[in-house]
C-alpha cells in the first residue's frame, strides 16, 4: 500500500473498531446489537490485510499509529484514552485472522479497567486470556502525560519490517518453492520437491489458502508457481497433468501453466462447495461464497471466460441445475462493474430476491468503506421503500433488512437510522393501513433493533421517539399490545445501558428537556433501571448526587417501587430508610404491608421514614398500619404517627390505639396523651368506651387519665355521660372526679 491508501483504509478501520468497542462495552461481545459493528470492523480489517501481511493500530502520545505511519485523528482520541486506561498502546493483527479471533481480541480490549487491574495489570490479564491472530503492545502512563511503550516498539513503528515482505516478495521470498510452501502453510521436508505431482499438491493447497482468505497476497501464489515452473522446467509439471492438458499446455509460457493450475483448483473448490451445500439458506450462502471465491480467482488469473467454462463443466458433472451457474456468472459480472454502474442498477430494482439483496448489501458496504456516505444512504433509502407497501411486502423484507441496517449503523449515517426509526414508528400507528398482527409485531421488533444499533453512538433522542411511538401504540389497547409493543418497549435498551442513562441524568441535571427524556427511557427499561439507580445511591459519596439519585428513584414508577421493596430487608439502616422514602413518594399500592418491618426497625430514623411514607399514602390500610405499630415506635416517632391518626379520625384504628394504651402505660406519656386525643376525635361509641377504660385505669399516669376525661366530656355520644357518671360514683375521691362532677352538674339536662 502507498501512504494515502494506508491512511484511508487505516482510518476507516479505526472508526469501525472504535464503534465496535463502544458497542461491546455497552452491551457485550455476544449481544445481537454487536454483530453489525463486529462485522464492519472485520470487513475493514480484511481489506487492510489483503494489502499487507499484518496491520498495526494504536496510539503514542495522542498520535495514531497505522503500521509505519503516524498521523492525527481527533475523533479517535477518546479511543486512545480507553486503551491507555487498560494499559494498551497498540495491537498488531496478522494476516489470516478469523472473525472469531477478532471478536475475542475485541472482548479483551473492552474488558473493564477494574477487571484488568484485578488480574494484576494488562500483562497478567493477557497471559490469562491469550490472543491468537493479534499481538498487544503495552503502554505505561507516566507523570507528565507521556506514554511509554513496553514491548517490540521498533517493530510497531516499522510495520514489523523485520518479518520481511512476505512469501515470495522482496528479501523474504527466497526461492519460488519456499514461497509456495509458505503460502500453503507447509514445511519443507528433506530434499527438494521436484516431482510434478508434489508441486501440484503444494500449488493446490497454496491456491486454496489464498481463495479462503488465509493469504495476504493471492496474486503472489500465481507468481511463485510461475517461477517454480520455470525453475524445475515446465515439462516436469506437465507430466503430472492429464494427457489432454499436457497437449494443450505444452509449449505455453510458465505463467499460462500456473494460471491454468490455479483455475482448475478454483473451479474445483467452488463446484465441491456448491454440490455439498444443503438446500435452503445454506445453498444461498454457498452461492454467495462461490461468487467471492470465483472473483478472487479471476483476480489471480485474469482469464474470466476460461475459468467460467471450467466451472460450468464441473457443475454439469455434479448434476447441479444450470440456473446455479447462471447466478454465479451474473454475480461475477456484477463484481466487475464500476461503482457507478452498480448504483444505476440498484436504483432500478423494485423487488428483491436473495441475489439482489446481497448485491445491494455489498454495494452499501463498498460505499461506506470508501466513505461515500451519500451513495450508501441513497441506495439504502431506495430499498426501504418496501415500508410503504403491503403487509406481505413488509413481512418479507423486514427480517433481512436488519443486516443492511447493521451495516449502516455508524456516526455518519445516524440521520438515516433516525429516518428509518421514524418510518417504523409511523407504520405502528398508521390506522389507515392496519398492518396484520404478525407484521405489526415484526415492525415493533425492528424498531427496537434500530434503536439498539444507534445506542452506541449516544443518540438517545432517537430511542425516546421510538419509545414514544411504542407507548402510544400500546395505549390503544394494552391487552392486545402486551406481547408486541409492551415487550418491545422494555427491550429498547439492554439492562447494562441503565448505568449510562443514569450518568447522563446526573451530568445533565440542568437540562430539563434531556432530564425528561432520560427519565422516560429509564421508566421504559423496567426493573433494571430501578436496581441500577438504587445501587448507585448506596455507593454514592457526594451528597448532591445522592439527592439527585433519590429524586430519580422517586420518579421511576413501578421500577422504583420494585427496587425499593427489594431493599426493605437490607442490614444497613440508611438503605432501608431510602427505600421507605421512595415507596412513600411513589404511593406504593402495598404501602401498609411493605412498611411493616420499617415501623418496627431498631433505628428510629427508619421508623420515622416509614411513618412519613404512610402519612403520604392515601391507602385505606395506612392508618391501621400506623396504629398497630405504635407500641414498637420510639416516643417521638409515635407522636408523629398519632398526629396523623388524629387527623384521619379512622374508626379502624381504635383497636391499635387501645392496644398501645395498654402496652405502653407508664411510658411515653406525651404519646399516650396524644393517643387518648386521637380516640376522642373518632365519632364511634367503641372509641368512647375505650376512653372510659383509660379513665378508670389507675395504672395510667394522671395526665393520661385527665386527657381521657376531657375526651369523654367533649364527646356527644350518650354513652360518654353514663361512663363519666359511673366513674364519679365508683371513685368520688379521685382528683379528677370532682372536676368531672362539676361539669356534669353544669351540663345536666333541665
Amino acid at each position: 500500500m502507498d501512504r494515502a491508501q494506508l491512511k484511508t483504509l487505516g482510518l476507516a478501520f479505526g472508526r469501525s473498531i472504535y464503534s465496535a468497542f463502544k458497542t461491546v462495552v455497552m452491551y457485550s461481545v455476544d449481544h445481537p446489537a454487536s454483530e453489525r459493528a463486529l462485522q464492519q470492523a472485520y470487513d475493514t480489517l480484511s481489506a487492510l490485510l489483503a494489502q499487507a501481511p499484518q496491520f498495526t493500530f494504536g496510539f503514542i502520545n495522542h498520535r495514531l499509529i497505522l503500521n509505519d505511519l503516524l498521523t492525527d485523528e481527533p475523533l479517535l482520541r477518546p479511543f486512545e484514552a480507553e486503551l491507555t486506561r487498560r494499559g494498551i498502546a497498540a495491537i498488531t493483527f496478522t494476516g489470516g485472522i478469523s472473525q472469531v479471533e477478532l471478536k475475542r481480541a475485541l472482548s479483551l480490549l473492552a474488558a473493564k479497567p477494574k477487571a484488568v487491574e484485578g488480574a494484576g495489570g494488562i500483562q497478567a490479564f493477557l497471559a490469562a486470556h491469550p490472543l491468537s491472530g493479534a499481538r498487544v503492545t503495552l503502554a505505561k502512563k507516566e507523570e507528565g502525560g507521556d506514554t511509554v511503550l513496553e514491548g517490540d516498539t521498533e517493530s510497531i513503528l516499522k510495520g514489523e519490517a523485520s518479518r520481511g515482505q512476505g512469501p515470495g516478495g522482496g528479501s523474504g521470498g527466497g526461492q519460488a518453492l519456499e514461497a509456495l510452501l509458505q503460502f500453503a502453510g507447509m514445511e519443507r521436508e528433506s530434499g527438494a520437491l521436484l516431482k510434478g505431482h508434489e508441486i501440484l499438491d503444494v500449488a493446490g493447497k497454496a491456491t486454496e489458502a489464498a481463495l479462503l482468505g488465509q493469504t495476504a497476497d493471492p496474486q503472489g501464489v500465481v507468481e511463485a508457481l510461475s517461477r517454480l515452473v520455470e525453475e524445475v522446467t515446465p515439462e516436469s509439471v506437465l507430466s503430472a497433468l492429464p494427457m489432454g492438458k499436457q497437449a494443450a499446455l505444452r509449449g505455453r509460457p510458465a505463467a499460462d501453466i500456473a494460471a491454468d493450475v490455479v483455475e482448475d483448483v478454483t473451479a474445483g473448490l467452488v463446484a465441491n462447495r456448491l454440490a455439498s451445500a444443503a438446500a435452503g439458506p445454506a445453498a444461498a450462502a454457498a452461492e454467495s461464497e462461490a461468487i467471492r471465491v470465483m472473483t478472487l480467482g479471476l483476480s489471480m488469473t485474469r482469464m474470466a471466460d476460461r475459468l467460467l467454462q471450467k466451472l460450468g463443466r464441473m457443475l454439469e458433472e455434479a448434476n447441479l441445475p444450470p440456473e446455479v451457474f447462471e447466478r454465479i456468472r451474473q454475480g461475477i459480472l456484477w463484481s466487475g462493474l464500476s461503482q457507478e454502474e452498480k448504483r444505476k442498477q440498484i436504483l432500478q430494482v423494485t423487488e428483491y430476491d436473495d441475489q439482489a439483496f446481497r448485491r445491494l448489501l455489498d454495494y452499501v458496504k463498498e460505499c461506506l468503506q470508501a466513505r461515500k456516505i451519500d451513495q450508501a444512504v441513497e441506495a439504502a433509502t431506495h430499498y426501504f421503500g418496501f415500508l410503504d407497501g403491503s403487509s406481505a411486502a413488509v413481512r418479507a423484507e423486514l427480517p433481512r433488512s436488519l443486516e443492511l441496517l447493521r451495516a449502516m449503523a455508524e456516526p455518519a449515517t445516524l440521520p438515516f437510522l433516525s429516518s428509518i426509526a421514524e418510518r417504523l414508528g409511523g407504520a405502528l400507528l398508521d390506522e389507515a393501513r392496519l398492518l396484520d398482527r404478525e407484521c405489526h409485531a415484526l415492525v415493533a421488533d425492528s424498531l427496537v433493533s434500530v434503536v439498539q444499533m444507534a445506542a452506541p453512538q449516544g443518540d438517545f433522542d432517537l430511542a425516546h421517539r421510538a419509545g414514544a411511538a411504542l407507548e402510544q401504540s400500546r395505549a390503544r389497547d394494552q391487552r392486545e399490545h402486551a406481547e408486541c409493543c409492551e415487550k418491545a418497549l422494555v427491550r429498547l435498551f439492554p439492562p447494562e445501558a441503565a448505568g449510562r442513562l443514569i450518568d447522563l441524568y446526573v451530568e445533565k441535571r440542568g437540562d430539563a428537556g434531556l432530564t425528561k427524556t432520560t427519565l422516560e427511557l429509564l421508566r421504559w427499561m423496567g426493573p433494571a433501571s430501578g436496581e441500577e439507580a438504587f445501587r448507585r445511591l448506596v455507593e454514592e459519596k457526594v451528597t448532591p448526587n445522592r439527592m439527585l439519585l433519590l429524586r430519580l428513584l422517586t420518579q421511576l414508577g413501578a421500577a422504583g417501587v420494585e427496587a425499593a421493596r427489594n431493599r426493605l430487608a437490607d442490614e444497613r439502616w440508611y438503605v432501608v430508610r431510602n427505600a421507605c422514602v421512595v415507596l412513600g413518594d411513589l404511593d406504593d399500592p402495598e404501602i401498609a404491608r411493605d412498611m411493616h418491618g420499617a415501623l418496627r426497625h431498631a433505628d428510629g430514623r427508619v421508623q420515622q421514614a416509614g411513618v412519613t411514607a404512610l402519612v403520604k399514602s392515601q391507602a385505606p390500610e395506612a392508618t391501621t398500619a400506623l396504629a398497630d405499630a405504635l407500641p414498637a415506635l420510639e416516643a417521638r416517632v409515635a407522636e408523629l404517627a398519632l398526629d396523623e391518626l388524629s387527623f384521619r379520625k379512622d374508626p379502624a384504628t381504635i383497636d391499635g390505639l387501645e392496644k398501645f394504651l395498654q402496652l405502653s402505660k407508664g411510658t411515653k406519656p406525651g404519646a399516650l396523651e396524644k393517643a387518648v386525643y386521637a380516640l376522642g376525635v373518632i365519632h364511634a361509641e367503641r372509641a368512647v368506651r375505650v376512653l372510659g377504660v383509660v379513665l378508670a385505669d389507675t395504672g395510667q399516669v394522671p395526665l393520661v387519665r385527665r386527657a381521657a376525661a376531657d375526651g369523654l366530656l367533649r364527646s356527644t355520644q350518650p354513652v360518654a355521660r353514663r361512663l363519666l357518671e359511673a366513674y364519679v360514683r365508683v371513685a368520688p375521691n379521685e382528683p379528677v372526679a370532682a372536676s368531672i362532677q362539676r361539669v356534669l352538674q353544669r351540663t345536666a339536662p333541665r
